[in-house]
């Protein structure tokens, strides 16, 4: 039984192919997401819980960006 490693942190490329925006549009939700959850301090990362929080998508339902890129579902 494998099992398989989700990122924890979520990038402004994961943003663009969710909400399916801009690369411009989603860094500014990136700074909008840092200042609410107060995570200016350079280097603060933004996970994929708190963005789950911020929109209101369960986080279930962000799965599939979670996986590291290249991942090859097993056949």
């Amino acid at each position: 039984m494998s099992k398989t490693i989700l990122r924890i942190c979520i990038t402004a490329k994961d943003i663009m192919s969710i909400e399916e925006c801009s690369q411009r549009t989603a860094s500014q939700k990136m700074s909008d997401m840092r200042i609410f959850f107060k995570k200016t301090v350079k280097g603060s990362k933004i996970t994929f819980t708190d963005y789950a929080k911020y929109t209101g998508i369960p986080i279930e339902e962000l799965e599939p960006f979670r996986l590291p890129p290249n991942y090859k579902f097993a056949s």
